[in-house]
């Protein structure tokens, strides 16, 4: 294995990709209700408040087609609604329903116990600090889409 660090860097995000998605895995066959793509259009929506197709392609980087098929699913499903764009265009927008609220709060607080679970023999300042590095590693990597993931926190 190389010793340069880009290819560390690809190495164990390769690695983190894999456990994560192995974790989540697990996770949703025993408790979660959500599938992947919902929970992150959900989460999107609940950070960033409603927004149109166009928006969420420019977030993700999914094509209309992609999201429009992952809306119709959770417009059925209750999760989202449709509502009229509050400046009056004819776009259609998203936002969370009572329900799709209730399932995501229900999502996170599960993904967040097993991250916590895995992260238990680390300090409050390793946590901050992994947080810290994955947003701005997070952040350099959303400057080659037109809009940023929406955060809470500066």
């Amino acid at each position: 294995m190389s010793t340069d660090p880009i290819s560390a860097i690809e190495f164990e995000t390769l690695a983190f990709t894999r456990h994560i998605t192995a974790a989540v895995g697990r996770a949703r066959r025993d408790e979660l209700v959500l599938e992947g793509s919902a929970y992150t259009l959900m989460t999107l929506l609940e950070a960033g408040g409603p927004a149109s197709i166009s928006t969420l392609s420019d977030i993700t980087g999914l094509d209309a087609s992609t999201l429009n098929r992952q809306t119709a699913a959770l417009l059925r499903d209750g999760h989202v609604e449709r509502i009229a764009d509050p400046d009056g265009g004819i776009a259609r927008i998203f936002r969370l329903t009572f329900a799709g609220n209730i399932a995501l709060e229900y999502e996170q607080s599960h993904s967040r116990a097993a991250l916590a679970r895995t992260l238990a023999g680390w300090t409050p300042d390793e946590h901050a600090e992994l947080a810290r590095v994955l947003r701005r590693f997070n952040e350099t990597t959303e400057q080659n889409y037109p809009k940023p993931w929406p955060r809470d926190t500066p």
